[in-house]
């Protein structure tokens, strides 16, 4: 039985099948680009399912028939906050990185499937989970530093354990690895067709991770 928690306009759809959490995006308009409300609505549902008995596993995709998975933070916010006081900015940034360091030490199973654009928030609301889905429609990037940025959302962290000096490029050059290559990376732990997508999702939200 499908419980739904918010209207389907909100930017986080957080819905409960069986005994798994879902945390949809649903921002298309910019490919589900994150807002401050959006972390504090992951957040909280990452809070109340933590210890919430019913949640065995939390699922985190993107609205059916959208482009993308999530293309980062809200840029043109940043920007005209950081033109102005900075406040805005400094609470998205303070939101986004408190949830990254949630999912990093989440209890439970946390599964991202990272099927289109995955890139700086993107990054952090899926690298630090448990389980990454790579897809042929995955493009990962980290490319602040085009930007004049370091690469955030623990990039500092999980670059540098890649294999080799691949981290190091990745984070100097902000390049772009592409469907199986992410999980070649290491950056997906696992690589799906995204034609079987669906079945997947079926397969999981019918297992028992009580």
């Amino acid at each position: 039985v499908e419980r739904k928690l918010m209207t389907d306009s909100a930017p986080v759809l957080v819905t409960k099948t069986g005994n798994i959490g879902r945390l949809t995006l649903n921002r298309p308009e910019a490919l589900h680009a994150l807002t401050t409300e959006m972390c504090l609505i992951m957040s909280d549902a990452l809070t109340a399912w933590r210890d919430d008995n019913e949640v065995g596993l939390v699922l985190v995709d993107h609205a059916a028939g959208t482009r993308g998975f999530c293309a980062g933070g809200d840029i043109r916010m940043l920007a005209e906050s950081g033109a102005g006081d900075g406040k805005d900015a400094t609470e998205f940034f303070a939101a986004e990185y408190r949830l990254n360091a949630q999912i990093k030490a989440y209890p439970k199973p946390y599964v991202a499937l990272i099927n289109g654009i995955t890139m700086g928030g993107g990054v952090g609301i899926s690298v630090h989970g448990s389980h990454r889905i790579a897809t042929e429609n995955t493009l990962f990037a980290m490319p602040e530093t085009g930007i004049g940025l370091f690469p955030d959302v623990g990039g500092g962290w999980f670059l540098p354990r890649l294999q080799g000096e691949l981290g190091m490029w990745l984070a100097l050059t902000g390049a772009r690895l592409k469907g199986s290559d992410v999980a070649a990376a290491g950056i997906a732990t696992d690589y799906v067709p995204s034609e079987l997508l669906g079945n997947l999702v079926s397969q999981i939200e019918g297992a028992d991770f009580s």
